[in-house]
């Protein structure tokens, strides 16, 4: 019996030494997560460009879950009320990122686990610190308006983006103003959509033309600084200087006829 108790013991140690030599299994719902989410949402770590996603398993249906995973347009064109609040607050709708079913599955699972995991500061865990400075800001504004081209080749922001800030005049493919973009997405989520550009039209232009940090670090500079002008800079149109110059004119015709009655 001692004997036998014995080898026991040691087969219970020699599983646990094997145990504890294989390498864990890697989790593909949190794969799958850092990949597609994580640009943009944390899990206890605030809002970004998205939701903070912590306990949002409690809080919504595994039906609609999936659907925002998949089909998030669909959710919008059906003026689901839970999604039209998210754009609402958010100013756009969760990008439809091509994810599958079995997928959705692994996310959500994931989200099940992840909810007692310790909150992040940041969706990623690598926001960048940006220190404004005139140099990033000049850099930051070369870039938007193409001047200095983005290292791999993606299209200038004023391509499609309105800005307003002092010598820049934004485009107008994008309903997305970048000023209140930044406005609602603060840091974290702005950097976050610098880094992952998954939108419908950025993701085709930038998918093999990622920014570099130090583009994105230059960029964070110029939407801050544009912050703090809260949109000073922003030029007045000829029309409506025209328009006004009008009713002056009008104004001092009547005035005249007055006089000379």
């Amino acid at each position: 019996m001692a004997k036998s108790g014995r080898l026991m013991s040691c087969f219970i140690v020699l599983l646990a030494l094997l145990a504890n030599s294989c390498p864990a299994q890697a989790d593909p719902g949190k794969d799958l997560f850092d990949k597609q989410c994580a640009s943009c949402h944390s899990i206890g770590g605030g809002d970004g460009g998205g939701p903070d996603l912590k306990g949002v398993v409690g809080k919504r249906t595994h039906e609609w879950l999936e659907s925002v995973i998949i089909e998030p347009d669909k959710l919008t064109a059906k003026k689901d009320p839970i999604q039209a609040e998210l754009v609402k607050k958010y100013g756009y709708e969760m990008p439809n990122l091509g994810i599958g079913h079995d997928d959705a599955l692994k996310i959500i699972a994931y989200l099940s686990g992840a909810d007692g995991a310790a909150a992040t500061a940041l969706p990623n865990g690598e926001q960048m610190a940006v220190v404004v400075t005139p140099e990033l800001i000049a850099q930051g504004k070369a870039l938007f308006i193409g001047n200095k081209r983005l290292t791999k080749g993606g299209a200038p922001c004023i391509s499609c983006h309105p800005f307003t800030y002092p010598g820049i005049e934004g485009g107008n493919l994008s309903i997305a103003d970048l000023n209140k973009s930044y406005q609602k997405m603060g840091d974290t989520g702005m950097q976050g959509a610098l880094k992952a550009l998954k939108f419908p039209t950025m993701k085709k232009i930038y998918a093999e033309r990622p920014l570099t940090d130090d583009e994105i670090t230059a960029l964070m500079a110029l939407f801050k600084d544009s912050a703090t002008k809260k949109g000073g800079g922003a030029r007045v149109s000829l029309p409506l200087i025209g328009g006004g110059l009008f009713v002056l004119l009008l104004l001092g015709l009547a005035l005249y006829k007055r006089r000379i009655r």
